[in-house]
Parts: C-alpha cells; structure tokens; sequence
C-alpha cells in the first residue's frame, strides 16, 4: 500500500518536498545555490516534482510561495497528484486563497501560529484550522519544535483537545533539530492522540542520514505515515522511491 490514510485525506507514503527549492537555511552554502536554480522558475521545479511522481509516489509538500505554488499548477495541469500545503504566516488567508486552486489535500498552519497555540494565544489559529476545513482539506499545524508541541498537545485540558488536526513536525535518528531529546519525542510520539497524525520532515536531518537509514527509521521504527523529502534531482527521486517501495514491501504493503 502506497497510499494511507491521513486524517480525512489519502496521501502517498512520501511526498516530494520543496524546501530545498526556497534555500532552506538548515542546508547551508548548498541552499542559496539551490535558490538561485529553482525558486523563480516554476518550470523546472515542476520537472522534478513530475519525475518524483513518475517513480511512483505521486505527491508533493509545498510551502506556498507563489512561485511554488505555479509548479506544482503546471504539475496539475499534466498528471492527477496529491498536494499538502504549508502556508505562510503573513496573510494567511491570501495565501490560502492561492493554495486553493490546487484542490490541496491538507493544509498546515505555519510554525509561527503553531507557537501562539505554544502560548495559548489561539483565536487566529482557530479561524485558520476553521477557513482550511471549509476549504474541503484536512488542517493541520507544522512545527519546528516537535517536543514543545507534543508535550503542549498532550497536557490535560489545552484549548485544542476537542479538535482533530495534523501535525508536520521534525523527526530523524540523530534528533537533529527537533526540539528536545530524541528519547522523550519518541515516547511522545507514541502517546500522540489518532486524531493527530504525524507527518515527518527534516527526515534526512538536511543530508546528515543516509536515505535507507532515515527511511527506515521513519516507517519501521516510529511507524509513521507520511514523510516528506526534498529533492534537487531525479536520481534523488528514483533512490528514494527505490528505498521507500523494497521498505513498504517488507513492512507487507
């Protein structure tokens, strides 16, 4: 099984990620190369996503910049995929206006409402959560911090218990950029409410980890559903289908 479900969406066990399109800090002297080849040109990051399709996991995170949100429309424009969204925290709902063309599967707040839930200062996350569900996705809310966000969630009576979301969080084996001790986001992780599914990012700790050793790791031991990883190109695609399908086999999906 390829595919899983994913709150009230469906989604490929991995999706093709986009943050190396944008720079992302965590990767260094390689991101602002990365940038200047893919950021304003919507063509070529709609190439690798395509491929990342192709190979049999037709699916995309995308951060939703414009310029992003365009390839993954030329995308859509050539083959039927699964999109999830992260929005921007500066004009949310124009941005969610945006991301609505594509028909996105589920949409995450970004981290910085995340961190207002962190200090119970939750109205505008609310009306977000809210304005995603009227969209027809399944909403969720990323973060950058997995441990003060699973520990928030699961304290007794925090002001979101009687909601169901997604959750987009950090999480590799080396507990690089996760927030807090490996260990304690393990347990964590395994106390996480069903109403609250995880998907993980950072998986390769931003090429630290192995891909069959992150991958592993990811679906093996934490058991979890999706994960997203960035590409930059198609021999990254292929290796990580590769990896990604002979791991489900063995797992007997």
């Amino acid at each position: 099984m390829k595919e899983i479900a994913y709150g009230s969406a469906v989604l490929p066990r991995l999706l093709c990620g986009t943050s190396p399109f944008m720079g992302a800090g965590q990767f260094g002297p390689s991101g602002a190369a990365w940038y200047h080849q893919f950021f304003n040109h919507p063509e070529r990051m709609a190439e690798l996503i395509s491929h990342f399709c192709d190979v049999g996991f037709p699916g995309a995170h995308i951060i939703a910049y414009p310029s992003i949100i365009e390839a993954a429309r030329l995308v859509k424009e050539k083959q039927p995929f699964k999109v999830t969204a992260s929005l921007l925290p500066d004009d949310w709902l124009e941005n969610l206006d945006g991301v609505a063309a594509l028909e996105p599967e589920v949409v995450f707040v970004h981290g910085s409402m995340t961190d207002e839930f962190l200090n119970h200062q939750i109205d505008e996350l609310q009306e977000c959560l809210q304005a995603i569900r009227d969209l027809g996705a399944f909403p969720g809310m990323a973060t950058h911090d997995s441990y003060q966000t699973l520990r928030a969630l699961q304290a007794e009576g925090h002001p979101l218990e009687q909601e169901s979301f997604g959750l987009l969080l950090p999480i590799n084996h080396l507990g690089w950029a996760i927030g807090g001790p490996l260990k304690a986001v393990l347990d964590l992780l395994e106390k996480t409410d069903a109403r609250h599914p995880v998907m993980g990012m950072k998986v390769l700790a931003a090429g630290r980890l192995a891909p069959d050793e992150a991958l592993d790791f990811i679906f093996r031991q934490v058991k979890l559903p999706v994960a997203t990883v960035g590409i930059v190109a198609k021999e990254q695609a292929e290796e990580l289908a590769s990896i990604c399908q002979a791991l489900l086999s063995e797992l007997g999906e």
